[in-house]
């Protein structure tokens, strides 16, 4: 329970339980390439610093080609460079302790008695699918079963978050002694989808074992959009159907997270120094994400599309 990664998910499974998909996504990514499109990338300017956005997805294949000259670019040129939440052995601890105080039942209250036959049944196929014995997971609460069992499907299907982009840039910014900076502490993240009340978690874990045994096909096909930059696929099928129908986890998740890293992000853009943030790229895009927020706030934003050369 004290892995870190495994918080990631179920961001990952309320947006994949919402994916539509796209049939000519293979298509596209053949179309975007000769248009030099890549991950999508935005820059936030005032009078005397930049800030650049970059849009990541946390689970990936190992050795998949996601890096572009533009990316590359505006990461070399920043001293400062934030990312979400640590991802060390302090915030691998405290994982572990927030995940016992709120993601385990009391004494004598078991998973099992919030579920029907039908989705007890869902549980234990999932579980089994999985190789993970369905009574080891009968005290924990919904909110950390459906991270549990979403990380083990893409870890199952070669989906790491050790293979991620975030993960990269960390080990990357590391190597090149540029200062680390995070957006959020292991608490609050940990408390956005915990402290949910029991009927929205139950919600939540019954869509992700409804739609279990799509999990892996629907990360490949964000991770494809993601890839050229289809930030317009991307809010249509993902964001927008989370929004209207689990509206408290995306302002938990998405909207309320994105207001409070906007004042983080203009504090530090205050000062005259240039950065990186990077960061899931459900922030990124809709009516309530980052870009938004620091429009709202008077800044200068733009996408980043290099044409100059081949981005890759």
């Amino acid at each position: 329970m004290g892995n870190v990664k495994l918080l990631l998910s179920l961001v990952c499974a309320l947006l994949l339980s919402a994916c539509q998909g796209d049939d000519s996504v293979a298509d596209k990514i053949d179309d975007a390439r000769s248009r030099n499109d890549g991950p999508a990338l935005w820059k936030v300017t005032d009078h005397n610093s930049t800030l650049y956005l970059f849009g990541t997805v946390h689970l990936l294949p190992e050795g998949l080609n996601w890096q572009r000259r533009d990316m590359r670019a505006a990461f070399d040129e920043v001293g400062t460079v934030f990312f979400e939440i640590p991802d060390d052995g302090k915030a691998a601890l405290d994982a572990s302790i927030y995940q016992r105080q709120y993601g385990v039942y009391e004494s004598g209250k078991r998973l099992s008695d919030h579920l029907d036959a039908i989705n007890y049944k869902r549980l234990t196929a999932a579980a089994y699918n999985v190789n993970v014995p369905p009574q080891q997971l009968e005290l924990f609460k919904p909110w950390l079963v459906a991270d549990l069992l979403s990380i083990a499907a893409a870890e199952q299907a070669g989906l790491k978050a050790a293979h991620s982009a975030d993960s990269h840039l960390r080990a990357k910014a590391k190597a090149a002694r540029k200062s680390i900076k995070y957006l959020d502490d292991m608490r609050s993240y940990i408390e956005a989808v915990a402290l949910q009340p029991d009927w929205v978690q139950l919600q939540s874990l019954e869509q992700t074992i409804t739609n279990f045994g799509d999990v892996a096909t629907d990360i490949r096909k964000v991770n494809a959009a993601w890839l050229v930059g289809n930030i317009e696929l991307l809010e249509r099928d993902l964001i927008m159907p989370v929004k209207a129908n689990f509206p408290q986890m995306y302002d938990a998740l998405f909207a309320d997270r994105n207001k409070k890293w906007s004042r983080t992000l203009d504090g530090f853009l205050q000062g005259d120094s240039n950065a990186m943030a990077v960061i899931g790229i459900g922030h990124m895009i809709g009516e309530d994400s980052l870009i938004v927020q620091l429009k709202e706030l008077g800044y200068e934003t733009r996408r980043v599309r290099r044409y100059d050369l081949p981005n890759n």
